[in-house]
């Protein structure tokens, strides 16, 4: 497959990754280089950075851009206050957590109180998780504990290490690159909310989805087939990354182990993502399920509202969003390499 068709209309997708981070590889860059949503959507993709999953979400129902995938909490959020919004995938896992350095002695939830916390932004899916995991531990998000927006790389590491935040509401990615800058591992809090499913997913339109259903599957088929295809060749995926986007390729470490560390933090995001879901479709979660998360989130205090998860969502692209082979795509991923140039 080709990236080439520049004749092809433009398509924006809204990444809540304002940096462009090599853990979003798959859907950022990939897609676009292996010919993907050429393939499945007959379109070329323009990727739109924004400061977290709410203004991901804000930018689709704005119209600025036409789908966004993110945290599932932000997308609720979002398609309860514009009803244009629909969440049309869910994956399968919970990727976000409430962690600490390993060294910490902090071991419960409860112990944080007092404490600071670090997040990426106050406009972050892992900033409203993190408030929903104190509330369902008994203590006050607003009260009990202190936030600060500390970003999701450097800034995040050297905040743990001279103990300005204790802990860190995050997820799988970030994660893994505080760990390579601390040369620590993270510890992640146990919380009921961990086991939750269907902690990310697709929004678009309503009036897309009923206007142009075959670009909407289309697109949500090219975005999992790009999860399953880096997982099957991080190295490639990596390297394709680094040349669409040459500043994300660090500068201050040899090319080997610079490699090796991105090749991590793409698998740690891939670990929960590159799975099918229920029916062994990629991108599906049945309502019932999303229903008793989005209950346990109102339990939790992250919702303002119940969300009636048949109303905000909508399963008709299931098949074409996440029905096909993965094993075949995976043998086509692991001889790929990235375009010259």
């Amino acid at each position: 497959m080709t990236a080439s068709g520049a004749e092809l209309p433009t398509i924006v997708f809204a990444t809540s990754d304002p940096a462009i981070s090599v853990s979003s590889a798959p859907y950022t860059s990939l897609q676009e280089s292996a010919g993907l949503v050429r393939r499945d959507a007959k379109v070329t993709l323009k990727v739109q950075a924004t400061a977290g999953a709410t203004a991901a979400a804000q930018a689709v129902s704005s119209g600025n851009a036409f789908y966004n995938w993110g945290g599932m909490s932000s997308l609720i959020v979002a398609a309860q206050k514009d009803p244009s919004l629909v969440i049309i995938s869910a994956d399968p896992t919970n990727n976000f957590r409430v962690s600490v350095p390993a060294a910490s002695a902090i071991h419960d939830v409860k112990e944080l109180k007092g404490k600071t916390i670090g997040t990426q932004s106050f406009g972050s899916a892992a900033y409203l998780y993190g408030r929903a995991v104190i509330a369902k531990a008994g203590l006050d998000p607003q009260t009990d504990v202190k936030w600060l927006p500390i970003g999701v790389g450097a800034q995040a590491a050297s905040a743990l290490r001279s103990g300005a935040v204790q802990a860190y509401a995050g997820y799988d990615s970030p994660n893994a690159v505080i760990e390579i800058l601390l040369h620590e591992k993270l510890r992640d809090l146990d919380s009921p909310l961990n086991s939750m499913v269907g902690m990310s997913g697709i929004v678009i339109r309503r009036d897309s989805m009923e206007k142009q259903p075959e670009l909407v599957g289309g697109l949500c088929r090219a975005f999992y087939q790009a999860i399953v295809f880096a997982n099957a060749n991080p190295k490639a995926t990596v390297l394709n990354h680094w040349r669409v986007y040459p500043d994300q390729k660090p500068s201050n470490v040899a090319d080997d182990q610079a490699l090796a560390d991105a090749i991590t933090m793409l698998k740690k995001r891939l670990s929960g993502l590159a799975i099918p879901g229920v029916d062994g479709v990629y991108g599906y979660e049945p309502t019932e399920a999303l229903q008793t998360t989005a209950d346990l989130l109102l339990e939790a205090g992250l919702l303002q509202k119940r969300a009636d998860m048949a109303s905000l969502t909508d399963h008709r692209f299931k098949d074409q969003c996440g029905k096909f082979d993965g094993a075949a795509l995976e043998n086509e991923a692991k001889t790929w390499e990235p375009p010259h140039g």
